[in-house]
């Protein structure tokens, strides 16, 4: 009986030490890096504390390199599992502000991408998709309190326009005035924010994927695009964006967030052809020089939270799928 009890609370021991050191290595309220020094420069360490959510102002959690976060709906008390409260969105930009992530403009990241010019350390690049009505009315505002530089990926063709089915968007008057105060505002396409049967080359079928990604094979009208025909439509498209961005606010910059994160290779090239110098997809991770196609974290939606997301933040925002062969 003696020895059962003492490899009872053997076992009890190990266990509850194996956790400990689970807690002490992963858990998101116990980690804090810190910074150290290795060969040939900086470099980042971290250093776990049981439980601390003490902040790490003057940490460099990485360097030249940029986290580009992801929002959609902001707004206070949504209903939407894809929106965001806005008392989240301010626990996000208090978590930065007091961790020691740096705000940038999308010129700088911009040029970043394109010329290796130098970024902070620990770089963020807020961004905004589909120019809804709520980033006027709740969201920059906070901006504005927090001195936070953003983008906000535009529908074109949705700007002013209140027969556009969803929620309602932004209009050139609200777009003007938030560009005058800092706002950055770039091509989510000018109307192909939609799905559609397409056919994707290489492939033996049609399957439903986002419209810049191939020729469209219309169901209604029973008409396959040839390879040409969907050029010239993506083209058109792209190219009427930019320009109405260019005459409403002046940009000098052509920059396009894909919807729903699609792209292929026709699309690319049709980029190229247009001299979209940086894009965007939705897959997690972080941007180094010559990322093309640019990582974006999923900051929004009604089950984020802020420890988890400033955790992964802190981590580097590793990697999961490697977007590969699209590099500047």
């Amino acid at each position: 009986m003696h020895r059962k009890k003492i490899l009872s609370y053997g076992t009890f021991g190990i266990l509850m030490f194996i956790a400990l050191l689970f807690l002490w290595r992963e858990g998101p309220y116990v980690y804090h890096p810190a910074r150290s020094h290795f060969k040939g420069g900086e470099g980042t360490a971290r250093v776990h504390g049981f439980f601390s959510t003490r902040p790490t102002p003057n940490a460099i959690y990485y360097k030249d390199k940029v986290i580009v976060l992801m929002y959609h709906d902001v707004q206070p008390h949504p209903t939407d599992v894809k929106s965001l409260d806005t008392a989240v969105f301010r626990q996000q930009l208090d978590a930065m502000k007091a961790n020691g992530f740096h705000w940038i403009t999308m010129d700088q990241y911009a040029e970043f991408i394109t010329k290796r010019r130098p970024v902070p350390v620990n770089a963020v690049l807020l961004t905004f998709d589909d120019g809804y009505e709520t980033f006027y009315k709740y969201v920059f505002p906070i901006l504005r309190q927090y001195h936070a530089p953003a983008t906000n990926f535009l529908i074109v063709a949705t700007v002013g326009n209140n027969k556009h089915p969803g929620l309602p968007k932004l209009d050139w008057q609200q777009v003007r005035e938030m560009h005058r105060k800092g706002i950055d505002f770039y091509s989510h396409t000018y109307d192909s924010h939609a799905y559609g049967y397409i056919r994707i080359s290489g492939k033996n079928k049609d399957r439903a994927e986002p419209m810049l990604m191939g020729p469209e094979d219309n169901k209604t009208l029973h008409h396959v695009e040839s390879r040409e025909e969907y050029t010239r439509r993506v083209m058109r498209d792209l190219d009427l964006s930019n320009q109405i961005l260019r005459e409403k606010i002046g940009n000098n910059r052509n920059i396009l967030a894909f919807p729903y994160g699609g792209y292929s290779r026709p699309v690319i090239d049709i980029c190229h052809r247009l001299g979209i110098q940086v894009t965007f997809s939705v897959k997690p991770g972080i941007n180094s020089p010559g990322q093309f196609i640019g990582y974006r974290v999923n900051a929004g939606g009604m089950d984020n939270n802020p420890i988890t997301l400033l955790e992964y933040m802190k981590r580097g925002a590793p990697i999961k799928t490697p977007i590969k062969g699209y590099n500047l």
